[in-house]
Parts: structure tokens; sequence; C-alpha cells
């Protein structure tokens, strides 16, 4: 009996001290969990204009588009006399998705389609921060440096336009591009443009554009107005903008 009850102590566990380590693991779960989640968050959104804005990583494709949608007389780049099919390409210079798009997608797109006559490449601004603030004054210095030379100037000026942080950084990159300063500087101060941008805003809405980027496309019809259209509503791989662009050359 006396072994009996020296087994007994020896199979005793402290439930005390095994307290502390189960605390420990079941704290990093949580932790890890939490870990998890705010980086597919991070991965789905990111709101580099500002905490009232929403830039898209992949919101939806092929969504047809109802309200009219124009070339206007916003720049372009493309063969116009060839080109049955637009891409308009609605963006915000401090959303993040659209920089990648313009430094990731955007080449293939201008190789294999644009250079070739295929479609037209419409650019429409669509900032998601107010007048004043610097993704809206970028945005007013696209307008004027199209106006002001043309729309080769302008697609460069896009290309390195993506998160300038100050009304000088804008001057100054117009200015790199050949525009003349003072004319430039005249154009911002009078906010001449900014109905213009608010018109290619309206349009974008009525598209279903909701953050950026947002793209339509569609056959270029009469007046250029787009016809058959479809919303590619976020930053997606080439591949899907060949699967709409080649529906609608078929």
């Amino acid at each position: 009996m006396a072994n009996s009850k020296k087994n007994e102590k020896e199979m005793t566990i402290n439930l005390d001290t095994l307290g502390v380590p189960i605390a420990i693991i079941v704290s990093g779960i949580l932790i890890a969990t939490m870990i998890f989640f705010a980086s597919r968050n991070n991965n789905n959104v990111d709101n580099g204009a500002g905490d009232d804005t929403t830039n898209v990583a992949d919101e939806g494709t092929d969504a047809p588009v109802d309200s009219e949608i124009s070339l206007g007389d916003d720049p372009y780049l493309g063969n116009a006399e060839t080109a049955k099919v637009a891409v308009i390409d609605f963006s915000d210079y401090q959303c993040g998705y659209c920089q990648r798009h313009s430094t990731e997608v955007y080449p293939s797109i201008k190789e294999n389609y644009i250079d070739t006559g295929k479609i037209l490449y419409v650019f429409k601004e669509f900032p998601l921060s107010g007048a004043g603030q610097i993704g809206y004054v970028t945005a007013e210095g696209a307008s004027c440096v199209f106006n002001l030379s043309d729309s080769e100037t302008y697609a460069k000026y896009h290309k390195d336009g993506f998160f300038l942080n100050s009304k000088s950084e804008v001057v100054s990159l117009a200015t790199s591009l050949g525009i003349n300063e003072g004319e430039f500087n005249a154009c911002l101060d009078e906010g001449k443009y900014q109905d213009e941008i608010e018109a290619d805003q309206t349009e974008g809405q009525g598209a279903g554009i909701s953050g950026t980027p947002g793209f339509v496309v569609g056959l270029i019809g009469e007046n250029g107005v787009i016809q058959n259209a479809t919303l590619i509503a976020g930053a997606y791989p080439y591949d899907t903008f060949v699967n709409a662009i080649e529906k609608l050359l078929e």
C-alpha cells in the first residue's frame, strides 16, 4: 500500500504550473489570427489616397454598362482611323493600384493593341480627393498639360504623376516635359479644368465606378459614344483586358 501511495504522488500534475504556458499558447494563436486577417485586408484594399477614399484591387469584371460613356475630348493614344475598340481608364494619382496598372499592365496593352491601331486608350480623371488636395491638384495638372500640349505629353505626365507630394512637384513634372511654367501655373491657379474633372467623375460614377482604377471597354460608335460597354472595376492582370478586347474585335 505504501508503494501505491508513493506512485500516486509521483503522478500528481500541478495545474497551476501549466496555466502559464497554456495562456501563452492561446495568446499566440489569437495574435496569429489577427495578423492573418489584417494582412488579408491590406492585400485587398489600398487607401493610399486617404481615409475617405477607396482604391480597388479586384472588385469585378464584365459588368455591363448601361449609362452613356463617350470618348469626349479627353486625351487618348491610338489611331482613331483604325481603332474599333476603346479602353477608358479612370484613375486617381494617389492610388497604388492605379500606379501598378500603369507600370505592369498598361505597357502590354500599348504594345499589342494601341500601337497596332486596334484600340484607343482614353484617359479620364477620377480623383478621390477634393479640390486643393494633392491628388486633385495632380489631376488638374494633367488636364493642363494635355490642353497646353498633346496626348503624348499627357501620357508621360500620367506615367510619372503618381504619389507626388506637393504642388511644386506637380509644376516641376510639367515643366520637365516642356510645359511653360507661367502658363501652367496660371492654369492651375484658375482651376480652369475643374468642371471637366467633375464631368469625368460623374461619367465614371454613372458607369458604376466607385473606386480606382476603373475601366470601361467597348466598341466605338457614332460621335464617339461607346457601345456594348463593360466595366472592369479594379486592377486586373493583362489577360483580363485581352479577353475583354478580343471579344469585341471578333
